[in-house]
């Protein structure tokens, strides 16, 4: 309602994203309303308030109560600060011309007004400040303890007027009712005492947090148990200063965990630009890079939060200072980055991929966590379940399964070479390691390439579908069949390249001490490892041969 003119006029309505949104102190609204249950919001309210408009014929009587404390409010806001801004809406909540408008708004509209247009008029700081001592006065206690937040003794509030809104659940800072949960006869706040001004802002930070894109990220989403559900919320303690073109922000730290994008003109999901970024900074001169930003003294918070019905749980608290924090991401980064199936150079694949590549658990996720900012070593229980989906068949052979093929032989790859120099040395193939496990992988890799190119690439089941699981498992009983078969079956009918590859991978599997009875989970993971490498610098070459191909046809 804009009262700036010589009539007022009205705004509006406006939609979701039309309007900005302004931080208040908030109180909560609860039972039947009375006389003496009447919370009104100074100055921005919905429609029964502002204009005693009813939700329905029944309820005209509840509306005009309502209307009645609104009124009463701004009638003691302009008492305390005489605004002539206050004084124009109550002469226009006192004439009868704020019935012509009573038609256009809804009963749950909400309503507030302007006397300029560039802002509000409860936006001004004594109107901020009567609301936040009249809430103070209406919670506060009659006693007095050490504020649990800031420490300051001085009134605590009788009960939390704000909650957190967390996965569409309002839940309270604290919450004690039940005698189990109470100490030494104290009840609810008494409990744990927190100050007006810590009872507000903390819970408004938290709300601005959990709001903000940029500075959250939804990890875990489960519509069958909201306990499940985990947001991380971070944010730096300080602005960093930029190096070059890089955007040093909460955004750039968190993108690790961040989820894909959608470009619209590839019709693909592709990684968030911030990956890319911090890879750029991970590249830069460690000692000028520390020198130059001042990271060791600039810190990183994360929160891991979860919605139990009424209740906040904090699952997760990560504090590090931002030197710390790019030593432990460089570290992650090299161990999880490895060459696509296609051949070409691996991206970064963000932890949302990798959590629902294998499917994570939940506490699974919060130890990726630990591992990713706080340098854990990876989480023990990782590896079987991407081994596990790794050897699916589908995973395997399905094209649409390609992103779970990926990402299932990055944790493989992270939790074999984490902290390790081996990290970057084996991103893509590696034609110098002798582990025995990776070797075989590769012989696996190079049989089934050649019964594809024997049979022209038009085969429907490889001996990867049949074979893979044995041959990852018990080498020594199941490559016999295989090399039998190939050699007499499908390498005649395949270059003398593919044939000499043979021969090499067999020559380096003698010098490793031949073929092994069975392998371990490690060593199931190395073969792993090696099969992907191998397999994808196949398809990198016959890309390049049908690009060559092309162009010397036109």
């Amino acid at each position: 309602m804009d009262l700036g003119g010589d009539q007022p006029y009205l705004k509006g309505p406006f939609r979701r994203g039309e309007y900005r949104l302004v931080e208040a102190p908030f109180r909560l609204r609860q039972g039947k309303v009375t006389e003496e249950n009447i919370k009104p919001y100074l100055l921005a309210d919905d429609g029964r308030y502002v204009l005693g408009i009813p939700e329905s014929p029944e309820k005209a009587d509840e509306a005009e109560l309502m209307h009645k404390g609104y009124v009463r409010l701004i009638e003691e806001a302009y008492e305390k600060t005489k605004l002539k801004e206050l004084k124009k809406v109550l002469d226009f909540l006192y004439s009868p011309m704020k019935n012509a408008f009573r038609e256009q708004i809804g009963a749950k509209d909400i309503v507030t007004f302007q006397d300029d247009e560039e802002s509000l008029i409860f936006e001004k700081r004594e109107i901020q400040t009567f609301w936040a001592e009249y809430l103070a006065s209406d919670l506060l206690s009659d006693d007095e303890c050490d504020c649990s937040v800031c420490g300051k003794r001085s009134a605590y509030v009788r009960y939390l007027p704000n909650p957190v809104q967390l996965f569409g659940q309002s839940c309270q800072l604290t919450s004690f009712n039940n005698p189990s949960f109470e100490s030494m006869g104290k009840t609810q706040t008494n409990n744990v005492p927190v100050c007006f001004g810590c009872a507000t802002l903390v819970v408004d930070t938290l709300n601005y947090l959990i709001r903000e894109d940029q500075h959250h990220t939804s990890l875990y989403i489960s519509d069958r148990n909201i306990l499940q559900s985990q947001m991380a919320i971070y944010w730096v303690d300080d602005q960093i200063e930029g190096r070059g073109c890089i955007q040093l922000d909460e955004k750039l730290f968190a993108s690790p965990i961040e989820q894909w994008l959608f470009d619209e003109e590839t019709n693909q999901r592709t990684p968030p630009p911030e990956l890319k970024q911090l890879e750029e900074l991970l590249a830069l001169p460690k000692t000028g890079r520390e020198q130059a930003l001042h990271l060791d003294k600039t810190f990183f918070h994360m929160a891991v939060l979860s919605a139990n019905k009424a209740r906040l749980v904090v699952r997760e608290w990560i504090h590090t200072s931002i030197s710390q924090l790019l030593m432990h991401l460089e570290r992650y980064v090299a161990a999880v980055r490895i060459v696509q199936p296609t051949g070409e150079k691996g991206y970064l694949l963000p932890l949302g991929v990798l959590i629902r590549a294998v499917d994570m658990s939940p506490g699974l996720v919060r130890q990726c966590l630990r591992m990713i900012y706080q340098g854990a070593l990876p989480p023990a229980e990782l590896l079987p379940l991407a081994l596990q989906r790794f050897r699916s068949l589908k995973v395997l052979s399905d094209p649409k399964e390609t992103w779970r093929y990926h990402s299932s032989a990055s944790l493989i790859k992270l939790v074999l070479t984490y902290g390790k120099e081996e990290a970057n040395t084996m991103q893509s193939l590696n034609n110098h390691c002798l582990q025995p496990a990776y070797i075989c992988g590769r012989l696996l890799a190079v049989l089934e390439e050649i019964q594809r190119r024997a049979s022209g690439y038009r085969i429907g089941s490889t001996i990867v579908d049949r074979f893979y699981g044995a041959a990852s498992t018990a080498p020594a009983s199941t490559f016999g069949s295989l090399l039998r078969l190939s050699t007499t079956a499908h390498l005649p009918k395949v270059s003398v390249e593919l044939g000499r590859l043979l021969e090499e991978v067999m020559k380096q599997l003698d010098e490793a001490g031949g073929f092994p009875t069975i392998f371990n989970l490690r060593e199931q993971a190395e073969f792993a490892l090696g099969f992907y490498h191998q397999r994808a610098e196949f398809r990198s070459r016959h890309q390049a041969n049908q690009t060559k191909e092309t162009g010397e046809s036109q």
